[in-house]
């Protein structure tokens, strides 16, 4: 069974930052620590997610300049209030340092607008300022008002219970169903909620079929988001983002029974837009897992919890009424590249997940992270 490195995905959850003015994560912990040491410099791209003190000296470094500060005063991430987080307070003064020095930022990487992902030409201008600013002490002043200590460094670790139960309850099946096969003939797939707004990530030969509703008529294709042991219609959903490069590799695949790839850039993301029951309304938040750093590695030989909605031993009826999510404790047996750097696919142990339903499924960490989605 193999899963898609989340460092592809981490860009096109640019497309969803865009989308939404609003945070996209509220927890920020308040850090201790005074100044930036003199021999600290900003290496590892930083999005959305992050956590570190690299994160920390971001925000105190984007606050010197009224012109980069983070957020409101007296908020997490504002001067005196430095985080160890990345927010979507953080994100926008970040679009903020871009296009002030959009010369050296934003031109040589061919963009015109800042996009909140510090990468190698925003790193490189940091490190410059932070050069010229060695002279004088980077000082975060410390909060007003005492909080209760927090520990921050060292991330949870979750029993398999804990796991399994966050993972199901983030966990979606997507069904689609057409006019010429009906309940008899659907396709199902697998995927998992990564914000609480009802973000769902699963994989591009799944969510493809959300633009093929109306081809080769109108409503000829059907699909809906269901959630649940065993699986409900719960939701409807649209396209937030297609992979472009997975559609023009894999177009000419459209009509094929039982279409083969090697997974890269398979992957999609869907929003929930609306409720199926008018009496049910949307909740104001979804139960979500939060993604891992898409440049954390992971380690060959690590336990991991796989979970989705296997369907390829059922027909159309038991899909329709019967189909409940699985998920197992797996181990990381091999990593492949697609251009001899990172690793973006792993090979897992073999599960009753290594069927066809469980694509867009959940691989999560011991931290309660998404890793991949099959």
């Amino acid at each position: 069974m193999f899963t898609l490195r989340m460092r592809y995905v981490a860009f096109a959850m640019l497309a969803l930052f865009s989308a939404f003015g609003t945070a996209l994560f509220t927890a920020e912990s308040l850090s201790a620590d005074t100044v930036i040491p003199p021999p600290f410099h900003f290496e590892r791209t930083l999005w959305v997610g992050a956590r570190g003190s690299d994160v920390r000296y971001l925000q105190t470094l984007l606050n010197r300049d009224s012109d980069t500060a983070v957020g409101t005063p007296g908020l997490p991430g504002s001067s005196g209030n430095e985080t160890d987080f990345f927010g979507a307070a953080t994100r926008r003064a970040v679009v903020k340092f871009q296009e002030k020095y959009a010369a050296e930022v934003l031109k040589p990487a061919g963009l015109t607008r800042g996009t909140g992902f510090v990468g190698s030409f925003t790193i490189k201008k940091l490190n410059s300022l932070l050069e010229n600013a060695r002279g004088e002490a980077l000082e975060v002043p410390p909060p007003e008002v005492p909080l209760p200590p927090r520990q921050i460094d060292a991330a949870p670790k979750f029993s398999f219970d804990e796991l399994n139960s966050r993972t199901r309850e983030a966990l979606v099946n997507i069904i689609c169903t057409s006019k010429q096969g009906g309940s008899f003939n659907p396709v199902s797939g697998s995927g998992v909620l990564v914000d609480s707004r009802g973000v769902i990530l699963t994989n591009a030969h799944v969510g493809q079929y959300f633009l093929l509703g109306d081809y080769p008529t109108p409503d000829f294709i059907d699909c809906l988001i269901r959630t649940g042991e065993p699986a409900r219609n719960r939701y409807k959903a649209k396209v937030l983002y297609l992979s472009l490069p997975w559609i023009k590799e894999n177009a000419k695949e459209i009509n094929a029974e039982r279409a083969t790839g090697t997974g890269e850039n398979d992957f999609a993301l869907l929003l929930i837009t609306d409720s199926i029951n008018a009496e049910l309304p949307l909740p104001p938040a979804f139960p979500f897992l939060p993604m891992k750093s898409a440049h954390a590695p992971v380690r060959t030989g690590a336990k991991v919890l796989a979970a989705g909605y296997p369907a390829g031993f059922l027909g159309g009826i038991s899909i329709q009424r019967d189909l409940y999510p699985s998920s197992s404790v797996v181990s990381v047996e091999a990593q492949y590249s697609f251009d001899e750097g990172a690793a973006d696919v792993l090979s897992i142990g073999g599960s009753v997940l290594a069927q066809q339903g469980s694509s867009g499924g959940a691989v999560v960490n011991d931290e309660g992270r998404l890793v991949e989605p099959c």
